[in-house]
């Protein structure tokens, strides 16, 4: 590799021009790089939402869930699909399907529209976009990709009806951002018109014999308020409507009520396009949203809520002072040891140029600059120095013995570049069995593992090119020629060294106790998935109240909480959403996971920056309490509009049978086992949530001798509905002095008390007849939603994992599951974290194997040999006791980041041992024995060894202590790093020197 080096002097201003021109091209890349949160991930998931207006759940589940998932399994069972499972709520289906990771999505896609439209399904389903005016397709395909979270969301609020800020932000806003360049889709929710809500009570009806079909028809068209309406005659004696039935001017149980500070408001979500920069996007979102607001003047305020890119900026900046920092403390260190102010000045150059030699590799690459990848710049800064101190070094010491500059870089070049290139080489390639990770781990670190190629290609590039060219600088024409002498730290070293070489199986012993002392410290320090959070830490509310509650008791107690957060000086600012919008994104897919509903609520709440977090969830959790009876309000932190699911620490599992009674029952167990496991909270099942439902099953002998008419039996199907689940009655609107409104007809299936009031329900108008007389009739306890797993029956058991150590959280589950009493028919399958870290740390275990076969393998080719090799491999060991011993001291847990920290040691480490033994190597090849060639070699090395093991953990430093939620990721890698480091430096000096006398101690020289 030496050649390349001595071509670069050959002419060295076209050697300073090129690295001129490149240095340009790749500034103008920086600029150009399209700048994100994360990187572009494919992610291989796609769900398909369907609306089933006022279906229940099994209706949704026979009608429209199980034709659906039928169609994917058939599909695509055989061609990547993993998995396929499914939630159907009242009104709603939801069925995601889950591929191989490299499966072609938009073929997917285009599959499964084209099998979708061939399906026969409700009538409903069909006509429901129609129906609600809404440009929604039904049954809708969502690709799951890390775009489909809003970039930014906005709010809109004033002193006008929600209605009119509806209409406002449809007509005014939303077309104005949508032609912003890069914008996907723009969503809003809130505002939604009231409706005149009439909510019959069966008790009442039963005493009047009135029926729904008469309160239906009675209904005119033309009031003068909503006491008329409520006034209106019913036809029989005085009886009126107010007499069977409650009358409320409100929002529709299937909208939402939004509010942002407790002021009614309409938001707005924008969703980017996948190639869209996120942060150039979200500016220009927000300059029209200036423009907007003078438009719309001082009555109507528009403001963002959650900007994505400010997070992004945020994390960015963090991570660029620390890449400074690390920067200025490496050149420092070369300062330090050389004590000469151009050679700190030729070694720093090789910093900036590296990283933005990777900038223009990433441009080329189509490899986005994200918290991710700037965090691989950042970590790589303290070893992109390094091969350009050794090879100053090298020279410095040559010049200052009396070379001349060109003999000294050619002679340097000669005795490093083959060391150097084999370590460089080893540090890249250890990247390359990230391919068969897989997973999202592998989707997310193999940009942070090219980046890191690229940056320490071009500083081996840098450091045997343009820093000899420099290099003629290292020196004053009028310098002084030095005798090497000893300094205090070689001295030092020697003494200690030779103390090794009497003692070598008392080191190597003692490195081995080290190790296997280390390895035991592992159940201390813990496992988890990600750490950290991908988004703007926010804290969030949901309210639940029990199912008989209406939006307007929900909005009620949603009220006394913003009350408090309006109090609270630590909140920027929070955002309600009472109910849940089936036409909305965030609404459809919230109720068909079984969330949402008139009687839920979800606050979020925004910090200012220097809020506690822990601490003011805490404060919030005991200002809650006991705000109203039978609520319950849960209350924790995450990132919001992140991507915090995928660093969430959860536990998930998944019951799966034939039978809802076995897998009710098992759950149950399940349950109350896991209620003693520490460190789990907000524990869940979705088979604790039911709704009373009215059951109706037409009898036809029954129907037949009831006595109504032809025309009253077409209708009754839509009388069951009403009274059963309720709905809007198409058609008709009631116009009022102040405008005009639709109906909402509320359902009694949760206001009936027993069956026998069931039963005597009147049916028809103007004949009647009770329910009993055309139907069986009963009160039915239904699941508020129904889940499959590959088409089989299941329950979930969701829960928060609130201790670090995630992994012994995990045992412990499985621990409680294997101790259930047998369930023949019945199968608990562990997914979400646990699932993942399983098939992650195995994966990322057998990456680390193949790193090491990989850097073992480029080792011997450069060096031509077998043993010598082998001894370089020992320092990859003793990295692991510094690492271990970083995180116990640290804090941190074994997770994924470290893991890839301990991926990274197995190249980075490596160096100084390889520069170590090719020195000895050469001492052994001009005559000295093996002791005096290792105490020589020991020596010499010992400075440029200790130069590039400090840049590389001083460098690290303002990483590791970085506690910020946009760099914890990061941190926890670097921390490894360091510890790996200081380890394997200091041992690598004594116990690879005591193994390789060992080895070779039957050698007196090496041969000529």
């Amino acid at each position: 590799m030496w050649h390349i080096t001595q071509l670069a002097l050959r002419s060295r201003i076209i050697t300073m021009l090129l690295a001129l021109v490149i240095a340009g091209a790749s500034v103008w890349a920086f600029m150009g790089l399209k700048v994100e949160l994360m990187p572009d991930i494919s992610l291989p998931y796609t769900t398909i939402v369907t609306v089933y207006p006022q279906a229940t759940s099994d209706v949704v589940a026979n009608e429209v869930t199980a034709p659906i998932e039928q169609l994917v399994w058939d599909e695509w069972s055989a061609k990547g699909l993993k998995h396929v499972t499914s939630t159907s709520s009242v009104g709603m289906s939801l069925v995601m399907a889950e591929f191989e990771y490299g499966t072609d999505m938009v073929a997917v896609e285009n599959s499964l529209n084209e099998g979708l439209s061939k399906l026969s399904l409700p009538e409903a389903v069909i006509n429901f976009a129609a129906m609600m005016g809404a440009d929604v397709k039904n049954p809708q395909i969502i690709p799951i990709n890390m775009n489909i979270l809003p970039m930014v969301e906005l709010s809109l609020y004033g002193d006008l009806p929600p209605d009119q800020l509806k209409q406002i932000a449809d007509t005014q806003i939303v077309p104005v951002l949508a032609q912003v360049e890069g914008v996907l889709r723009i969503d809003t929710e809130g505002g939604e018109k009231d409706y005149i809500v009439i909510s019959p009570d069966p008790e009442k009806m039963n005493q009047y014999g009135i029926t729904v079909a008469q309160i239906a028809g009675i209904l005119g068209s033309n009031y003068s308020s909503l006491s008329d309406v409520e006034n209106i005659s019913l036809g029989i004696d005085d009886v009126k409507l107010s007499d069977v039935a409650t009358v409320s001017l409100s929002p529709s149980p299937s909208s939402a009520i939004t509010r942002t500070n407790g002021r009614s408001s309409v938001g707005i979500s924008v969703v980017k396009t996948d190639s869209a920069n996120t942060v150039d996007t979200a500016k220009a979102i927000n300059a029209k949203v200036v423009e907007l607001q003078g438009i719309l003047g001082d009555e109507i305020t528009i403001t963002t809520v959650f900007d994505q890119s400010d997070f992004i900026n945020d994390s960015i900046g963090q991570l660029e002072e620390k890449a400074i920092v690390g920067g200025v403390l490496a050149v420092l260190v070369v300062f330090l040891f050389l004590w000469a102010v151009r050679a700190s000045v030729i070694a720093a150059i090789s910093i900036p140029l590296s990283i933005f030699f990777g900038f223009l590799c990433m441009n080329l690459a189509g490899i986005t600059l994200n918290i991710l990848t700037l965090s691989a710049m950042t970590i790589a800064v303290g070893r992109l120095i390094d091969d350009s101190i050794v090879i100053i070094e090298v020279i410095y010491r040559r010049m200052r013995e009396g070379e001349n500059f060109k003999d000294a870089a050619i002679g340097g070049a000669k005795e490093v570049a083959t060391p150097i290139t084999a370590a460089t080489l080893a540090t890249v390639a250890i990247f390359a069995p990230l391919m068969f990770v897989g997973g999202i781990v592998g989707e997310m670190f193999i940009p942070f593992g090219l980046t890191v190629t690229f940056a320490m290609l071009a500083s081996l590039l840098v450091a045997l090119t343009l820093i000899p060219v420099l290099s003629k600088w290292l020196i004053g024409p009028k310098h002084k020629i030095v005798k090497a002498q000893d300094n205090w730290y070689q001295k030092t070293y020697i003494r200690a060294l030779k103390w090794t070489l009497g003692h070598r199986i008392t080191v190597v012993t003692a490195a081995v106790v080290l190790l296997i002392g280390s390895a035991g410290l592992i159940p201390m320090i813990g496992t988890s998935f990600m750490s950290g959070a991908f988004g703007e830490e926010t804290i969030t509310i949901s309210i639940s109240l029990p199912n008989t509650a209406d939006l307007n008791a929900t909005d009620a107690v949603t009220a006394k909480v913003e009350a408090l957060l309006s109090q609270n000086p630590a909140v920027r600012s929070f955002d309600s959403t009472i109910g849940t919008s089936t036409t909305s994104l965030a609404g459809i897919m919230s109720a068909s996971q079984g969330g949402g509903g008139s009687n839920t609520a979800t606050i979020t709440v925004y910090l200012k920056p220097d809020a506690d977090m822990e601490q003011e969830v805490a404060a919030i959790s005991l200002a809650s309490q006991g705000i109203e009876e039978n609520e319950f309000i849960f209350i924790n932190s995450g990132s919001g509009g992140g991507m915090g699911g995928m660093t969430g620490s959860a536990i998930n599992l998944s019951i799966q049978g034939q039978n809802h009674e076995d897998i009710t029952k098992v759950a149950a167990q399940l349950m109350d086992k896991l209620q003693g496991v520490d460190g789990i909270v907000d524990l869940e099942s979705d088979l604790t949530t039911v709704i009373p439902s009215l059951s109706i099953t037409v009898v036809p002998a029954k129907l037949a001798t009831s006595g109504l008419s032809e025309d009253q039996i077409a209708q009754l199907q839509q009388e069951f509905v009403l009274l059963m689940n309720g709905g809007p009655l198409t058609g008709k609107t009631i116009t009022l002095d102040n405008g005009s409104y639709p109906i909402y007809l509320m359902g009694v299936s949760n206001r009936l008390s027993d069956v026998e009031q069931a039963k005597n329900i009147k049916i028809g108008f103007p004949q009647s007849v009770t329910l009993n007389d055309v139907a069986d009739v009963a009160i039915v306890e239904l699941p508020s939603h129904i889940s499959h797993t590959d088409t089989v029956l299941s329950a979930t058991i969701t829960g928060t994992i609130t201790d670090k150590n995630v992994g012994a959280v995990n045992t412990a589950v499985q621990e409680q599951v294997d101790a259930l009493p047998s369930h023949p028919g019945v199968e608990v399958v562990t997914t979400g974290i646990a699932e993942q870290m399983g098939d992650t740390f195995l994966k990322m275990g057998l990456a680390i194997l193949a790193a090491i076969v990989i850097v073992m393998l480029i080792v011997i080719l450069m060096m031509r040999s077998i043993r010598n090799p082998l001894l370089i491999m020992v320092s990859i060991p003793l990295a692991f006791i510094g690492s271990i011993l970083a995180l116990l001291v640290s804090g941190h847990t074994l997770g994924v980041s470290a893991l890839m920290g301990i991926l990274m040691l197995v190249g980075i480490v490596l160096t100084n041992a390889i520069v170590l033994v090719t020195m000895v190597e050469q001492n052994r090849k001009n005559g000295l024995g093996v002791k005096d060639a290792l105490l020589e070699g020991g020596k010499t090395r010992l400075r440029p060894i200790l130069m590039t093991a400090m840049t590389t953990i001083l460098a690290m430093i303002p990483m590791a202590i970085s506690v910020s939620s946009g760099t914890v990721l990061s941190a926890e890698l670097a921390v490894v790093v360091i510890g790996g480091m200081i380890s394997s430096t200091l041992l690598t000096l004594f116990v690879i020197p005591a193994l390789y006398s060992l080895v070779h101690r039957n050698q007196k020289q090496s041969a000529v």
